[in-house]
């Protein structure tokens, strides 16, 4: 007689192969990636500052998505590299990347999610039978040009030596053929057949005294503006950045003297804002430098109102920050702002729709 049931092993194991694939389905849909929509997005890539704390931030970084597409990185601190891993986020035409300052935190993943764009390239290659070169663009690198800051007599220094190099002498240091530290990615990247490794990288003015606004790209509906702002003595720079009538603002780490960061925001969907300290904190002997380099809350509510900011995004959020945000929106919106404040987490991402 012929036995019609199945084996109990068989019903486990085709069981089993459907929860492994419901499951990797489901984390597809949760990849960061899949929330990307609209002609302008933002990925959170680092929404932390310079201090490795249990709250799990990157430092900041921040991609930026045109139709659909990742096309400008806007800074890359350490962390950053493993949050573009996690967000399933394919980078082989990324072009454009924008450096606020060359402080480590916002500049420590740059050199390894540059040549992870060559593996992603060498990637769709092998998953297309294409043949090299593979990637042939050059990455486009901005950042703010050198301000002459010496370092002060107590260190006794060259007196020719400065406390900032301009960004291109940065990236040559890393990238040139032939003298750079990282050269071997030149070679490295046809040896992969992942492409052929290029980059550009040109020098802004970074004066925050006065509101000297440089168009740095213009092309194909896509405006990026770049301005000075103060850092104390460090050079640099706020971003902008437009597109099919939509508009997202970073103002890297700043103390907002003046009205840069004002007219640079006006009428923004999003602005992304250093909130690293507090009105009164830190408050230590030694702890004047702070309010040297960031902007507090209130100033921040002070910007975002008067600019007429629709969101405002706190980000590059600190030790002295993290336990405090409800108090920081409080002085934010004591300032009149009646637009939306989101605190930013790493892989969140900000969709600019037209509904």
């Amino acid at each position: 007689m012929h036995n019609s049931w199945v084996p109990y092993w068989v019903l486990l194991i085709v069981l089993l192969a459907c929860n492994v694939a419901w499951a990797n389905d489901d984390h597809k849909n949760k990849l960061a990636v899949n929330k990307v929509k609209g002609s302008l997005s933002v990925m959170v890539l680092g929404s932390g500052g310079p201090v490795a704390t249990a709250a799990g931030r990157a430092s900041a970084a921040y991609l930026i998505f045109v139709d659909g597409q990742p096309k400008i990185l806007m800074d890359a601190g350490g962390g950053a590299y493993t949050r573009l891993a996690e967000s399933g986020t394919n980078i082989k035409d990324l072009d454009i990347v924008l450096l606020t300052h060359l402080h480590i935190d916002h500049t420590g993943d740059l050199s390894s999610i540059m040549k992870t764009a060559y593996f992603h390239s060498r990637g769709y290659n092998l998953a297309n039978n294409a043949f090299p070169p593979g990637r042939t663009a050059p990455f486009r690198i901005f950042g703010p040009a050198a301000n002459g800051a010496k370092f002060p007599p107590v260190l006794n220094a060259n007196p020719d030596t400065t406390q900032y190099p301009a960004s291109s002498e940065y990236v040559h240091h890393h990238y040139d053929l032939n003298s750079g530290m990282e050269r071997y990615l030149n070679i490295f990247s046809r040896a992969i057949s992942g492409g052929i490794f290029k980059y550009e990288t040109t020098d802004v003015s970074p004066n925050w005294q006065a509101y000297n606004p440089e168009v740095i790209v213009n092309e194909n509906g896509l405006k990026i503006t770049a301005v000075g702002v103060n850092h104390g003595p460090v050079p640099a720079l706020a971003f902008r950045i437009d597109y099919k009538g939509h508009s997202i603002v970073y103002s890297g780490d700043t103390s907002t003297k003046g009205n840069n960061m004002i007219a640079l925001s006006e009428g923004a969907d999003l602005l992304i804002y250093d909130t690293a300290i507090m009105d009164d904190l830190p408050n230590g002997a030694n702890d004047a430098v702070f309010f040297a380099l960031h902007t507090t809350p209130s100033r921040m509510g002070e910007v975002a109102a008067q600019a007429g900011v629709k969101t405002l995004v706190l980000s590059h959020i600190t030790p002295i920050t993290e336990s405090r945000l409800k108090q920081v929106k409080q002085l934010i919106t004591a300032k009149s702002f009646r637009g939306s404040v989101k605190v930013a987490k790493d892989l969140k991402v900000y969709n600019l729709t037209d509904d």
